[in-house]
C-alpha cells in the first residue's frame, strides 16, 4: 500500500528539473532574480550600516539584524509554523521496513519527519539518535552557524568533541550567517569542507548558481571521516556527485556508516542529497538553465520599502504568482505532473523497501551460524572469521540496493527534483535487491 509522507515537502516539493517539456528552452530561464542577488533589490539603503555586535563565536545572529532587514527577518520567523508540534511523521511507523533497515545504526532508535530552519538546534537535542547513543560533534555541523565559525576559527579537531559536551552552548539554530556569513547583502559559502568539495565549481555562479551552493551546504550527502570524524562529502566536484560515483568513492575506502546488527553487512546511510540530485552529474534541465534554489523556494514580495526575497522557506507549488508567471511557461499543470511523479516515487519506495526487508531477513536466517559465530569472536575480541563467499555476495547486494533507494527516500523533494535520477535509481535499487532475493530461494 502507497503511504504519503504529507508533510516531508513543506520546503522541498518543487520541480527543478523539467524533463518532457513541450515548450523551448529559451522559455524557460529564471524569471525572478536568484537568491543570491534578490535581496540586492531594497538592501542598497543598507550596504553602509554598521554590522551589529557578533556573539563570542563571532557570529552575528539572526535577532541582531531584524532592525537593518525588517522584512527578511518577519518572513525567517515565519518558519516557526513549520515546528515539530505541526504534525509530524515518525518515519519509523510509516515504513514500517526501516526498523529493520536501519538495525543497529543511530536511525533505527529514532527518524522523524524535519522541521523548519529555526528549529535545528531542538530537533537534534530531542532526537532520540543523540538522546540513547553517545554521538560525537559532528553532528552539530549543519545544525547551528556557531559551530560552524567554531571549526572555521579552531580547525578539524572539534569534530572528535563529544555531542553532549559541546551542545549545551549553542543557541542559535540556522540562520543568517549560514549562508552569508556576517554580510547580509552577500552570499556566502561558510563550510569549508563543502568549497573543497566542490573544488572548481566553488563560488562559480556559472557552474551552479552560488545561491545554490549556499543551500547545498547542508542539502547534501555526507559522511563523518573514519580517522578525523570531520564533516566530509564523498566527491570532489559536480561531476562526481551521482548515486553510482558516490557508491563507488565508499567502495574505494571500505567505508561503512555501520555494521548491519543481523547480516553483518558494512551499510552505508544516505543523509539529504538534494543539491547531488539537481546540480550534480549530468544536471537536471532547471539547472542547466540557471535556476537556484531561492527561484522556487524564496519568492519575491512586495513589502514596503520595495520587492525583497522572502526568507520563509516553502513549496513553489503554495507560490502563485510564481507559478502564473514562470513555471506555466513550460508546466502545463506542474501540480498534477509533481502529484504524479510524487505518487510513482512513493509507490515504488514503499515496495522496494519491503524487498529490502525480505532480502535482509532472508540473510540473517539463512546464514544465522556463520553469523553467529562472527559476533561472537568480535564479543569475545578475537579475530573475526572472514566471511563466506556466498554470504559476503549477499552483504554486498544488501549494501548496495539499500543505499540506491536510501538516496532516494531521503532526498526531500520525493521525485519532483528530477524524475529521471529518481527512477533510474530506484531501478538499480530493484534490480539489486531482486538479485539477491533470488540467490537465497
Amino acid at each position: 500500500m502507497t503511504k504519503v509522507k504529507k508533510n516531508k515537502l513543506a520546503l522541498w516539493t518543487a520541480s527543478l528539473c523539467a524533463f518532457g517539456m513541450v515548450m523551448g528552452l529559451v522559455a524557460c530561464a529564471p524569471q525572478a532574480a536568484t537568491d543570491d542577488k534578490a535581496d540586492q533589490k531594497n538592501e542598497s539603503k543598507t550596504e553602509k550600516v554598521e554590522t551589529p555586535a557578533a556573539d563570542k563565536f563571532g557570529v552575528v545572529v539572526a535577532e541582531s539584524w531584524k532592525d537593518i532587514y525588517p522584512d527578511q527577518y518577519k518572513t525567517y520567523m515565519e518558519n516557526e509554523a513549520n515546528s515539530p508540534d505541526s504534525g509530524k511523521h515518525n518515519y519509523l511507523e510509516l515504513y514500517p521496513a526501516l526498523n529493520t533497515m536501519y538495525k543497529g545504526y543511530a536511525f533505527a532508535l529514532g527518524y522523524d519527519e524535519a522541521s523548519s530552519h529555526v528549529y535545528s538546534l531542538k530537533s537534534v537535542k530531542e532526537t532520540p539518535r543523540t538522546i540513547k547513543k553517545e554521538q560525537l560533534a559532528g553532528c552539530i555541523t549543519c545544525k547551528t552557524p556557531q559551530f560552524t565559525a567554531m571549526v572555521n576559527e579552531k580547525g578539524e579537531g572539534v569534530y572528535k568533541e563529544k555531542f553532549n559536551d559541546m551542545i549545551g552552548q549553542f543557541t542559535e539554530p540556522i540562520s543568517c550567517y549560514n549562508c552569508h556569513e556576517n554580510d547580509p547583502s552577500q552570499v556566502k559559502l561558510t563550510h569549508s569542507y563543502w568549497v573543497n568539495s566542490l573544488g572548481k565549481a566553488a563560488n562559480d555562479d556559472k557552474a551552479a548558481p552560488l545561491g545554490a551552493q549556499a543551500c547545498g551546504q547542508c542539502h547534501n550527502e555526507y559522511y563523518f571521516d573514519g580517522e578525523t570524524k570531520a564533516t566530509t562529502n564523498p566527491y570532489t566536484g559536480l561531476d562526481q556527485m551521482t548515486p553510482d560515483a558516490i557508491l563507488a568513492y565508499y567502495d574505494e575506502r571500505n567505508f561503512k556508516d555501520w555494521e548491519h546488527a543481523d547480516t553483518l553487512a558494512p551499510m552505508l546511510k544516505v543523509q539529504h542529497p538534494e543539491f547531488e540530485t539537481i546540480y550534480g552529474g549530468k544536471q537536471t534541465t532547471m539547472a542547466k538553465n540557471g535556476y537556484s534554489c531561492g527561484d522556487c523556494h524564496m519568492g519575491t514580495v512586495e513589502g514596503e520599502n520595495g520587492e525583497y526575497t522572502s526568507h520563509n522557506w516553502t513549496s513553489p507549488l503554495e507560490n502563485k504568482q510564481l507559478l502564473e508567471n514562470d513555471c506555466n511557461s513550460c508546466h502545463k499543470d506542474l501540480k498534477k505532473q509533481v502529484a504524479d511523479w510524487q505518487a510513482e516515487e512513493e509507490t515504488r519506495v514503499t515496495a522496494i523497501s519491503e524487498k529490502i526487508e525480505a532480502l535482509t531477513k532472508g540473510i540473517a536466517e539463512k546464514y544465522a551460524d556463520e553469523i553467529a559465530a562472527m559476533k561472537a569472536a568480535k564479543e569475545a575480541g578475537a579475530e573475526v572469521p572472514a566471511a563466506s563467499e556466498e554470504l559476503a555476495s549477499l552483504q554486498k547486494i544488501q549494501r548496495n540496493a539499500q543505499f540506491y533507494w536510501d538516496f532516494v527516500m531521503v532526498e526531500n523533494s520525493e521525485g519532483a527534483h528530477n524524475p529521471t535520477l529518481t527512477f533510474e535509481t530506484l531501478d538499480k535499487a530493484e534490480k539489486a535487491v531482486d538479485e539477491g532475493l533470488a540467490k537465497l530461494a
